[in-house]
């Protein structure tokens, strides 16, 4: 399961910032001999963390992720995604990769200038460095997701039916909402046990 960045999963704690300095520091800075990490004009964890969060918010697909993703999954993602990001640069050089991240790359290069105009290049640099088409990668991860909420909408459009037929056959004597309060207390078993198996196998 995903650690904890986040207390709503929408916005990244202000700590979170260190494990960013240390990961632009340490895989991208040092190796490329930018700038250093620092928080931004305003100087505060608070406000780096925030305008962090929806760079990553709005650029979500990009990290193959989406606008409904907790900001912990997407916040994981970009990790990766810069992790990929460095080792295609190491590999290529900063040069040649100009034209994919859009923007002269000289030593003044920042954390914050590194994420403009989105976060596209990162996503085709990680792409590349695991070579994949970063077009079909994209195009792979929709497919998948409107594959999700297909699944998703007929399971609730039969849980929905499930519950009328129980309200319809659980009867009218005095032990039918004893004997339906037992049926459903199986069928919750049931989805608990898919949750734990889903909670598991993503782990």
């Amino acid at each position: 399961m995903s650690a904890c960045h986040s207390e709503d999963g929408r916005i990244l704690y202000p700590w979170v910032m260190k494990d960013v300095e240390e990961l632009w520091n340490t895989y991208f800075s040092k190796t490329f001999n930018w700038r250093s990490f620092t928080l931004g004009k305003s100087g505060s964890s608070k406000k780096a963390a925030y305008r962090l969060s929806m760079i990553l918010r709005k650029n979500a697909a990009w990290l193959d992720c989406s606008a409904h993703s907790d900001i912990d999954d997407v916040f994981e993602q970009f990790q990766s995604y810069m992790l990929g990001a460095s080792a295609y640069l190491e590999k290529h050089g900063v040069e040649e990769a100009s034209n994919i991240m859009n923007q002269q790359v000289t030593i003044r290069m920042t954390f914050w200038s590194f994420l403009e105009p989105s976060l596209k290049h990162i996503h085709d640099m990680t792409h590349l460095a695991m070579g994949n088409e970063p077009d079909q990668a994209l195009q792979a991860d929709i497919d998948r997701r409107k594959e999700k909420a297909d699944i998703l909408k007929a399971f609730r459009e039969e849980t929905l039916a499930f519950v009328k037929e129980m309200a319809y056959v659980s009867g009218s004597d005095k032990f039918s909402n004893q004997r339906l309060d037992q049926a459903l207390t199986i069928a919750r078993q049931a989805m608990e046990q898919a949750r734990n198996d889903i909670e598991w196998s993503e782990g």
